[in-house]
């Protein structure tokens, strides 16, 4: 019955549910599954186009026991290159580890994974105080939720685009997308700062 239960769970794509292997060690269970896309915030699309699908899903997980199974629970989120499907002896110990201490799993499930941020850095350099406002009109204009093509056109129309550097600027501005958010295959940025250097 196991093994037959193994071999199915082996044999199919990553699901929501999952017990895997992530970028560190432990084991990890699935939550969230999320298809990303590439838009106008890609420094480098190479041969694929806006609107295309990355190859690799990212994937969110939530860390249930270390590598010597004892509790760890946490989280993390990496692509789905980096995910793998546990072995025969790894799935045995987890169902050992389950039926022993049932309470861990609910552990597990009542924790929550805090949110996630995506940031996108950028320099300006910045002399003039009406340059400032604008800037920080900008930010006002990017918390209503806007994708990165629509960040840029309106830099544009501000005239703030002059104020990118060549080389480095006395300012951070920063994106934030908060949990991968997409819409329409776009990223949504739903906040920024101004950071002085």
């Amino acid at each position: 019955m196991f093994d037959r239960l193994f071999k199915k769970e082996k044999s199919r794509q990553l699901q929501l549910g999952d017990w895997v292997n992530s970028y560190s060690k432990g084991i990890y269970r699935i939550e969230t599954i999320i298809d990303q896309f590439y838009d106008e915030s890609y420094p480098a699309l190479g041969a694929n186009k806006i609107g295309d699908r990355i190859k690799h899903r990212t994937i969110v997980t939530k860390r249930f026991l270390n590598s010597k199974f004892k509790k760890s629970i946490s989280y993390e989120s990496c692509s789905e290159a980096f995910v793998s499907k546990l072995d025969k002896s790894q799935y045995a110990k987890l169902q050992k580890v389950m039926e022993q201490n049932p309470r861990l799993l609910e552990e597990l499930n009542n924790y929550e994974i805090p949110t996630r941020k995506t940031i996108y850095n950028m320099e300006l350099q910045i002399d003039q105080e009406s340059d400032l406002k604008k800037v920080n009109a900008l930010i006002a204009f990017i918390k209503t939720g806007k994708s990165f093509l629509e960040i840029q056109t309106e830099m544009q129309q501000a005239d703030i685009l002059k104020l990118k550097p060549k080389h480095f600027g006395n300012y951070w501005f920063q994106l934030f997308n908060f949990n991968d958010e997409y819409l329409n295959k776009k990223k949504i940025w739903r906040d920024a700062e101004l950071t002085k250097k």
